[in-house]
């Protein structure tokens, strides 16, 4: 028989006091797979890799490269609470999702180049920005459902967050994005903070 032990979760806390005295020049450099470098951070600083909706006990992990959009949630685990529900922001996958975040920054190079933890109580004036662009593009998806019209990239009024395509092929071909037998792109898309964001935070 066996017995699964439960890891208990860093706080965002913890994990940028272990980042600021990691000499990350002693680890190999991830290759192109973006997910290799969130991966290889993840066994630095010992966060388990999982699928939970948070790494950490009280937030996220987000490496990013500094100029390039992050990659937040794929908007079709988002689509019920968007469409049927009106779900507030605050209340929703995204916003629970980067309620509390530590953002890791690298270079193209993957070079280390600093992080930072963004909440409510820290940065307001991100959050409600962060919050008009979700109601924004939120009211654009439903515009779309109910018009029957296909979804493109859309991005909210402060420039923050933005939805756009995010998919690979699944036996050689995408598979669309639907709700409620309603095709709303003929692939995958997700919610992304746009490349400027990460430039004004380092």
């Amino acid at each position: 028989m066996t017995t699964t032990t439960t890891m208990t979760k860093l706080t965002t806390n913890q994990v940028y006091g272990k980042l600021k005295v990691t000499d990350f020049s002693v680890f190999a450099k991830p290759g192109k797979n973006k997910g290799a470098r969130g991966q290889l951070l993840e066994t630095v600083l010992g966060v388990p890799n999982s699928s939970d909706l948070k790494d950490l006990e009280d937030g996220e992990i987000k490496t990013f490269t500094v100029g390039e959009s992050i990659a937040a949630t794929q908007l079709k685990h988002c689509l019920s609470e968007i469409i049927e529900d009106s779900v507030s922001f605050d209340d929703s996958k995204v916003g629970q999702k980067l309620k509390q975040t530590l953002y890791v920054a690298f270079t193209r190079e993957n070079d280390y180049v600093g992080c930072a933890i963004l909440n409510e109580e820290t940065h307001p004036e991100h959050y409600q920005e962060l919050r008009e662009d979700y109601e924004y593009i939120c009211e654009q998806i439903r515009t779309a459902f109910d018009t029957e019209t296909e979804l493109n990239t859309i991005t909210g009024p402060n420039g923050l967050l933005q939805i756009r395509t995010k998919a690979s092929k699944t036996n050689g071909r995408y598979v669309p994005l639907t709700f409620a037998g309603v095709t709303l792109k003929d692939k995958g898309m997700a919610f992304y903070l746009c490349g400027q964001f990460g430039r004004n935070l380092f």
